[in-house]
């Protein structure tokens, strides 16, 4: 009868984490934020301690599983409409090379060494940081990487995304919002809220309004 019953546990465990996994939403495993990871550890963690244990019972363990994910996806509802809230959770990519200049203090704050930058870029076949236009730490620890000969952007983040205004992209720029006003109204559009994505190109605004 026990055998039975740890059959029956294991094969609802392996069912409730495949529907919490799929209300969390659709993400590589690679590109797992630490919230994400923590809740997959904590959710894989209760379910596994209930088979066969007669101090936790199944479903006590299932609804602590259900209130994580609850949680979670409401996090996640609140960063999407809240960046500073976002920053807060998941924390914010971090340039690690800004227009072929490394950021030696920001590397140093992160406890990011020249070698792993160095053994980042060979992975991506690059062999020098004199190749590298950007090179951006992003909050899931990977490094993304933009090449000097590639390069088709002032900064390879958007300033408006979503109708919120990323002030931190416009300060490494060294701009401010009375000039990305100016340049808004030079293309035709009065209020950054209607302004779904705005990247700075080389030469131009590349801007998709709201639909």
């Amino acid at each position: 009868m026990r055998y039975l019953e740890i059959f029956i546990e294991s094969f609802g465990t392996y069912l409730l984490l495949v529907f919490m996994i799929r209300f969390l939403g659709k993400k590589e495993m690679s590109k797992l934020s630490v919230s994400d990871l923590i809740v997959f550890l904590i959710i894989s963690e209760l379910m596994t301690m209930s088979i066969g244990n007669k101090d936790v019972n199944f479903l006590q363990a299932a609804l602590a599983v259900f209130v994580i994910v609850v949680m979670d996806k409401l996090f996640t509802v609140i960063s999407l409409k809240n960046p500073f809230f976002k920053k807060i959770v998941e924390g914010h990519p971090t340039f690690i090379i800004f227009q072929g200049k490394v950021n030696q203090k920001k590397m140093a704050s992160l406890k990011y060494s020249v070698d792993d930058l160095c053994h980042h870029l060979r992975e991506q076949g690059i062999g020098s940081i004199s190749e590298v236009e950007f090179a951006v730490l992003e909050t899931d620890g990977q490094l993304s990487v933009i090449e000097t000969k590639k390069s088709e952007v002032k900064v390879p983040a958007a300033i408006i995304s979503d109708g919120v205004i990323d002030y931190e992209i416009l300060k490494l720029m060294n701009r401010d919002e009375a000039w990305l006003m100016k340049q808004l109204k030079q293309a035709g559009i009065q209020d950054y809220h209607d302004v779904f994505y705005c990247i700075v190109e080389k030469e131009r605004l590349f801007i998709i309004k709201k639909g």
